[in-house]
């Protein structure tokens, strides 16, 4: 079984959130209190912050999304139903805007016949969203998410289960990711064979290492 991770490996999150991020800004423009260059980068540093404590089994789902809104607009009284509303605000018009990267199709066009998974920090519905409005669904036939087992990456029980449902033990499962800590050193680490999905192309990690999904096919081959 061949996994994959989502975001940074075939859907281009950062874009994405980059530009919602913006777009919250403005429309809450002044309510804020960063500058608006500074505001996408702010953004994905505090959302990774409370997103990994959701990982870690620290906090629930909702609890790190209104944590990270009542961050950034620093105002840590902002009751529960106003911090929905302003994270949902941000959330609609990132589902507009996430792309599969170039290469994602091909890639996975190139390994039909392969059994091919999912194994994500994400959430369910919204990660099978991405994957569904890029076209790319079809391609799976496991999935595995943080919420299916109460911890995310790099924990050992999301590998572990995705592992359990596709009926191979982990030295016989391959995981491609971008994330250093929480896709290569735990697969690597249960005998799984982790490959580095590096774009900008630096990688302080052993080989296995690719630069593009394009050199996917060719190094499982």
């Amino acid at each position: 079984m061949i996994f994959f991770d989502i975001d940074g490996t075939l859907i281009d999150h950062a874009s994405a959130s980059a530009a919602a991020s913006l777009a919250l800004f403005d429309q809450f423009q002044g309510a804020i209190p960063f500058e608006r260059t500074e505001f996408p980068a702010i953004w994905e540093e505090t959302l990774e912050k409370h997103f990994n404590r959701f990982c870690r089994g620290e906090i629930s789902l909702w609890e790190q999304r209104r944590a990270r809104v009542r961050e950034v607009f620093a105002a840590p009284e902002m009751s529960d139903p106003e911090a929905d509303s302003r994270y949902y605000a941000f959330v609609r018009e990132y589902e507009t805007l996430t792309r599969p990267y170039a290469d994602s199709a091909e890639c996975l066009e190139c390994l039909a016949g392969r059994s091919l998974g999912i194994i994500s920090n994400g959430t369910r519905d919204q990660q099978i969203g991405k994957l569904q409005r890029a076209g790319l669904l079809k391609h799976f036939s496991v999935m595995v998410y943080s919420e299916d087992v109460g911890l995310g990456k790099p924990s050992p029980s999301i590998f572990l289960e995705a592992c359990r449902r596709a009926g191979e033990s982990p030295q016989k499962c391959v995981h491609i990711g971008d994330n250093i800590e929480a896709d290569i050193v735990p697969s690597r680490a249960l005998g799984m064979y982790g490959i580095h999905l590096s774009r900008p192309g630096r990688s302080p990690v052993s080989p296995p290492v690719i630069l593009s999904l394009g050199n996917l096919p060719a190094l499982l081959n």
